[in-house]
């Protein structure tokens, strides 16, 4: 464990193997003294270990310690007891059990008394400092005043001419301490704080620990701000980051970068403020990439979802829109483009051998990466030295640098993979190239805590309208109160105050303001909302026109992301080249229907599609017998375009629980984000079902639902739903929707002519469909004595004639009870389907 030659991580890993192959032999019971030396050894190597997950690791520190504590008693061998404590006291503090560890470490000096045990008594006062600075318990500000007490006495034998290292390290943590002491002694902490930081420099220089330095940096930084001198805080924080590249160190460049930003925003020093925050960022999201833990990078990123508001409005206000809008993307949906670019690349079945030995070389320089880190972690835990940061600094870059020259050989090989494995954040030309038409702009809504910023983007042009005051607590607050609050707890409120909220919230985001300032020569809108706007059937938004539509001025469609739209290209790339003849007449359908026997509108829908596309009977999966887990899956598997009109569900407290409802059982989108739902040949999925496409978005604007889960599984197109829709309303837009797109109209050309269709319904128009219908039940009356009774055909026949017979009775009964003469003119009923990823 103390060896100095070779590979540290290496030698713990020896240690430990030869501590717990000790224990083979050195039993409780036969060797009691042995047993616990080696219990005590391995807790202390646990603690240092670098290879393994951390937190495992403290775990077993702490199990060890105590196993140690059976033999190693107080009164026994106090030297060995004490030791057992100071360990347990370190692997606490690591665990964040601080109370637990000062327990530790005050037990400890029962033993390591100043007269006997000078410097070990001094070294566990400096450790009773720190886990009294990081203890939340109780009363914060008594804490810090013990912190304070037990650091000052720790100087009793730390001198800077005897032990100046620990001298200098007493004064950096007294310099932390000053500066979160109570308040009412604000000016007098901070002039201590800053004087404690002055001493300490007298030690840790910038040439010989430049880490030190740079945190010393960073205090002085903090603790100038406190006393309002703005300038030295800036240019001590600027200092501080001086030489730490943030992608080298990302836990200090986000802590520094993110403060330097905050105090330059609020001073409106726009500059520094854009380069505090870009260095934050840039260490933010190689934190997040380093962490294997999905939960864990979700919660990095929305504690510090700031960061990305404070730089986009510092842009804004510097008159640099490209740059706020490309950080805006960069903020947003970043679970659902981790999540896509990984099924992506599970999805790439035959890799060629050479692509393979890449990706094999990739992942072993970033394993290297991570050991590294460990390996500088605990090194420094002994001490630092000029030589140690630079020897690190450089493996660590030789690191990076490697891995970068692996990825630009990868993308020469195979460039859809090598944006998948390395997910690069898209520049403004780059998403302007994702616009397909000269008359087609990107809508990109953005709300800060203030404002509301809705960029327009168009083939050779950017810009910014922004809604002054419509910023989280006035808009997104409304939209929750009086849109998903009235869904959720009132539904007859909701419906019948729709038409209301739409048009108040087109006001808000001044919808008419915007498309006569930008959108004079567009007629196709692709949409990227943010937050609760993904609720919003944007189709229904009034134009400010005359009994006018968004939808009747443009052709819409919607993405969560622009790197979520780059994506689906990409994926369209990928199956053009793996579909021999991707043409759409020749894509293979099918559908699922009526899942839970008890929807005869979508038995009728899926029969009319059917006759439509020719669809075999083997590739219709109906009522309960058929639509079942197993024979779903399959079917994804065999077609390209898939219609599924049968129950779903959203989950808003928990979206991967939302589901699909089949015969046997549910698909979750748990189940559809998993590596076991990969669907390479899967095109369209229209899911003429509820709530497809109802979520609650979190604070980094991940919106999980089970439309987004088709788009990670594969899909470049998904028709969802954005509330529980009408059974006959639904059945109706869909036929419709399966018209237009036989007459090789593109996904929102039919979306839009479907929905205009459903709104402009008349009674005559039901009527109609209804004699239609009539017509088809006299036929199978004809029918019916070409059938043995209780045969299979006779079953289907019976089948068939319910089913007519029951939608028939629809008809006329909402014919005979709308009150309109458009029975379907409400935009609960034609404006709930959307349209996301491509055209």
């Amino acid at each position: 464990m103390k060896r100095i030659k070779g590979d540290l991580s290496e030698n713990l890993e020896q240690a430990i193997h030869f501590y717990t192959s000790s224990l083979e032999v050195y039993s409780l019971k036969d060797f009691p003294q042995n047993w616990a030396d080696a219990q005590s050894n391995l807790g202390a190597t646990y603690i240092c270990r670098i290879k393994g997950d951390r937190e495992e690791n403290i775990d077993k520190a702490i199990l060890h310690c105590k196993s140690a504590l059976k033999v190693h008693a107080r009164d026994i061998c106090p030297s060995d007891w004490a030791d057992v404590q100071i360990n347990l006291g370190l692997a606490y503090s690591e665990s964040c059990l601080y109370q637990e560890a000062i327990a530790s470490y005050k037990a400890a000096l029962e033993v390591y008394t100043y007269h006997e045990f000078p410097e070990r008594w001094a070294r566990l006062h400096n450790n009773l400092g720190l886990a009294y600075l990081k203890l939340t318990d109780g009363n914060i500000f008594d804490n810090i005043q013990q912190s304070i007490i037990k650091l000052k006495l720790a100087l009793k034998v730390y001198k800077y001419e005897d032990f100046p290292d620990q001298w200098a390290n007493v004064q950096h943590n007294l310099a932390n301490s000053y500066l979160i002491r109570d308040i009412n002694n604000l000016s007098k902490n901070q002039e201590s704080a800053i004087n404690a930081c002055t001493l300490a420099l007298k030690v840790y220089t910038h040439t010989d620990f430049p880490k030190n330095w740079a945190n010393l940096q960073y205090l002085l930084g903090i603790a100038y701000n406190y006393q309002g001198e703005i300038e030295k805080s800036i240019t001590y924080l600027q200092a501080s980051l001086k030489d730490f590249n943030p992608i080298i160190v990302p836990r200090f460049s986000l802590k520094s970068g993110k403060n330097l930003g905050k105090i330059a925003f609020n001073n409106k020093m726009w500059q520094q403020a854009i380069f505090g925050y870009a260095t934050a960022i840039e260490a933010l999201e190689t934190s997040r990439s380093w962490i294997k833990s999905e939960s864990r990078r979700q919660e990095i990123l929305a504690d510090s979802i700031d960061i990305y508001q404070n730089i986009i409005q510092a842009y804004i206000n510097t008159k640099q829109i490209d740059k706020a809008f490309e950080y805006s993307e960069r903020s947003r949906s970043k679970l659902l483009v981790d999540l896509m670019a990984s099924s992506h690349l599970s999805q790439s079945g035959n890799i060629p051998p050479k692509v393979q030995e890449l990706l094999q070389k990739y992942e072993e320089l970033q394993q290297q990466i991570d050991i590294e880190c460990q390996n500088y972690k605990s090194e420094n835990n002994r001490s630092e030295t000029r030589a140690i940061w630079q020897v690190y600094n450089e493996k660590i870059a030789l690191l990076e640098t490697l891995k970068q020259e692996i990825w630009e050989q990868l993308r020469k090989e195979d460039p859809i993979l090598a944006g998948e494995i390395q997910v690069q954040p898209l520049i403004l030309s780059e998403i302007q190239q994702l616009i397909d038409h000269p008359k087609t702009a990107i809508i990109s809504f953005y709300t800060t805590n203030s404002d509301t910023h809705i960029f327009i983007i168009t083939q050779n042009s950017i810009y910014l309208h922004t809604c002054i005051d419509e910023g989280l607590e006035r808009l997104q607050n409304w939209i929750a109160q009086n849109w998903l609050s009235n869904y959720i707890h009132n539904y007859q409120k909701w419906e019948n105050d729709m038409e209301h909220f739409l048009h108040e919230l087109a006001e808000r985001l001044q919808l008419s303001k915007i498309i006569h300032q930008y959108l004079q020569e567009i007629d196709k809108l692709i949409i990227e909302p943010h937050l609760l706007l993904h609720q919003i059937p944007f189709a229904a938004l009034p134009t400010g026109e005359y009994q006018e539509y968004l939808v009747d001025r443009f052709l819409i469609r919607y993405t969560p992301s622009c790197q979520i739209l780059d994506f689906c290209h990409q994926n369209y790339n990928n199956k053009r080249l793996n579909v021999e003849t991707f043409q759409e007449t020749s894509l293979k359908y099918g559908t699922v229907e009526d899942a839970t026997d008890d929807l005869h509108c979508a038995r009728w829908e899926g029969e009319q599609i059917a006759q439509m596309y020719n669809i075999p009977s083997e590739k219709r999966l109906i009522g309960s017998s058929q639509a079942t887990v197993n024979n779903f899956r399959q079917l994804a598997e065999q077609v390209q375009i898939i219609h599924c009109c049968h129950h779903a569900e959203s989950c808003l407290y928990n979206p991967l629980e939302s589901q699909l409802k089949l015969g046997d059982a549910s698909i979750t989108l748990g189940q559809l984000m998993s590596p076991g739902w990969r669907l390479p040949n899967l095109v369209d999925v229209f899911l003429s079902c509820c709530e497809t496409n109802l979520g609650k978005p979190s604070i980094t604007d991940n919106l999980l639902t089970l439309s987004t889960g088709f788009l990670c599984a594969g899909a470049i197109s998904v028709i969802s739903s954005l509330w529980k829709v009408d059974d006959l309303a639904t059945a109706l837009f869909s036929i419709f929707y399966y018209q237009q797109r036989q007459k090789d109209k593109n996904r929102p050309e039919a979306l839009k002519e479907a929905q205009i269709k459903l709104r402009e319904l008349r009674k005559a128009d039901l009527e109609e469909i209804s004699k239609e219908i009539e017509s088809k039940e006299k036929e199978l009356i004809g029918d019916r004595k070409k059938y043995t009774r209780n045969s299979g055909e006779y079953s289907q026949w019976k089948h068939q004639y319910s089913i007519h017979t029951k939608i028939n009775k629809l008809l006329k009964h909402r014919v005979q009870t709308s009150d309109s003469e458009f029975p379907f003119a409400h935009p609960r009923y034609w404006s709930a389907f959307i349209a996301q990823g491509l055209q």
